[in-house]
């Protein structure tokens, strides 16, 4: 069993760290740097906020890079270009099914065991060369086996 991370402070290591931190917010000591942007850390954020939480890892000192938003670097996509994403994707769905040509995780129409509405399920799984499937329904049921009988449209 591999020895635990955690170590537990001395009576005489939690005095010298909260003296330190009373010397740091009544200005006697130098403020804490944050030891990845180099930027001064300041001395009246409580330690639950500039100390890396154990289950993150990588505790080198102290830094604020952990309270972060993940999300600030994304990109955010304007509507029109969003609607032109959404247009392509359902271009692309159309030819795929004009052809016939099902993929797993793919959205269908089928009847449940053949009978009553088409209702709406996903490919999980295809086999057969693409006629017998495994289907997915919205409410969470599983159907397998079902094979696949493809439109015949008549043109005239």
């Amino acid at each position: 069993m591999p020895a635990p991370s955690h170590v537990t402070e001395s009576i005489a290591d939690r005095k010298k760290s909260r003296e330190l931190a009373e010397a740091r917010q009544s200005g006697q000591v130098a403020p804490a740097v944050d030891v990845k942007t180099g930027a001064m850390i300041n001395p009246h954020n409580p330690e639950f906020i500039t100390k890396r939480p154990w289950y993150l890892g990588d505790d080198s000192g102290p830094s604020l890079d952990h309270q972060a938003d993940p999300t600030r670097d994304q990109v955010v996509l304007s509507m029109q270009s969003a609607d032109q994403l959404v247009k392509e994707e359902r271009q692309k769905y159309k030819e795929k099914s004009k052809k016939q040509q099902m993929e797993v995780g793919m959205w269908v129409e089928a009847m449940r065991h053949g009978k009553g509405p088409y209702r709406i399920c996903q490919i999980t799984k295809i086999a057969k060369k693409g006629t017998v499937f495994d289907l997915k329904y919205e409410d969470g049921t599983i159907e397998k086996k079902v094979k696949f009988k493809p439109c015949r449209k008549t043109t005239g």
